[in-house]
Protein backbone atom coordinates (compact mmCIF):
# COMPACT_ATOMS: atom_id res chain seq x y z
CA UNK A 1 0.00 0.00 0.00
CA UNK A 2 1.20 3.28 -0.76
CA UNK A 3 2.62 5.90 1.91
CA UNK A 4 0.91 8.94 2.80
CA UNK A 5 2.20 12.47 2.07
CA UNK A 6 1.00 15.78 3.35
CA UNK A 7 2.33 19.23 1.89
CA UNK A 8 3.32 22.14 4.42
CA UNK A 9 5.65 24.82 4.67
CA UNK A 10 9.11 24.63 4.94
CA UNK A 11 11.57 27.67 5.11
CA UNK A 12 9.33 29.76 2.74
CA UNK A 13 8.51 26.86 0.36
CA UNK A 14 5.83 24.53 0.39
CA UNK A 15 7.19 20.69 0.21
CA UNK A 16 5.94 17.03 0.01
CA UNK A 17 7.12 14.89 2.81
CA UNK A 18 5.57 11.09 4.12
CA UNK A 19 3.35 11.49 6.96
CA UNK A 20 4.73 9.01 9.34
CA UNK A 21 8.59 11.01 8.63
CA UNK A 22 7.94 14.36 9.17
CA UNK A 23 9.79 16.16 11.62
CA UNK A 24 12.24 12.67 12.41
CA UNK A 25 15.13 13.82 10.57
CA UNK A 26 17.50 13.63 13.31
CA UNK A 27 15.74 10.37 14.42
CA UNK A 28 17.22 8.65 11.45
CA UNK A 29 20.31 11.09 10.52
CA UNK A 30 23.62 9.99 11.80
CA UNK A 31 25.28 13.04 12.15
CA UNK A 32 23.33 13.92 15.48
CA UNK A 33 24.84 11.24 16.96
CA UNK A 34 28.50 11.98 15.74
CA UNK A 35 31.34 13.63 17.22
CA UNK A 36 31.91 16.15 14.02
CA UNK A 37 28.34 17.38 14.19
CA UNK A 38 27.16 20.79 16.30
CA UNK A 39 23.68 21.94 16.03
CA UNK A 40 24.29 24.88 17.25
CA UNK A 41 27.36 26.16 15.32
CA UNK A 42 27.67 24.86 11.80
CA UNK A 43 31.13 26.19 11.57
CA UNK A 44 32.46 22.92 13.90
CA UNK A 45 30.96 20.66 11.53
CA UNK A 46 32.87 18.33 9.03
CA UNK A 47 33.27 19.28 5.75
CA UNK A 48 30.78 16.57 4.44
CA UNK A 49 27.67 17.85 7.14
CA UNK A 50 27.98 21.41 5.92
CA UNK A 51 27.63 20.42 2.21
CA UNK A 52 25.08 18.00 2.82
CA UNK A 53 23.46 20.76 4.63
CA UNK A 54 23.95 23.71 1.84
CA UNK A 55 22.81 21.38 -0.82
CA UNK A 56 19.45 20.63 1.12
CA UNK A 57 19.02 24.85 1.44
CA UNK A 58 19.68 25.40 -2.07
CA UNK A 59 17.30 22.49 -3.47
CA UNK A 60 14.39 22.84 0.06
CA UNK A 61 15.36 19.07 0.74
CA UNK A 62 15.97 16.98 3.87
CA UNK A 63 18.56 14.36 3.18
CA UNK A 64 19.45 12.42 6.10
CA UNK A 65 22.83 10.47 6.70
CA UNK A 66 22.60 7.00 6.89
CA UNK A 67 26.46 5.77 6.60
CA UNK A 68 29.35 7.69 6.59
CA UNK A 69 33.02 6.36 6.64
CA UNK A 70 33.85 9.72 8.83
CA UNK A 71 31.41 8.70 11.32
CA UNK A 72 32.12 9.30 15.32
CA UNK A 73 29.98 8.08 17.93
CA UNK A 74 29.13 10.86 20.44
CA UNK A 75 29.00 9.50 23.86
CA UNK A 76 27.00 11.97 25.93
Amino acid sequence: MPHEYTSYNHHGEYVMVRVDLKGKHSDYCACYDCTKFCLEDSSRNCHKANLIHALCVELNMVLPVWECPDFERRLD
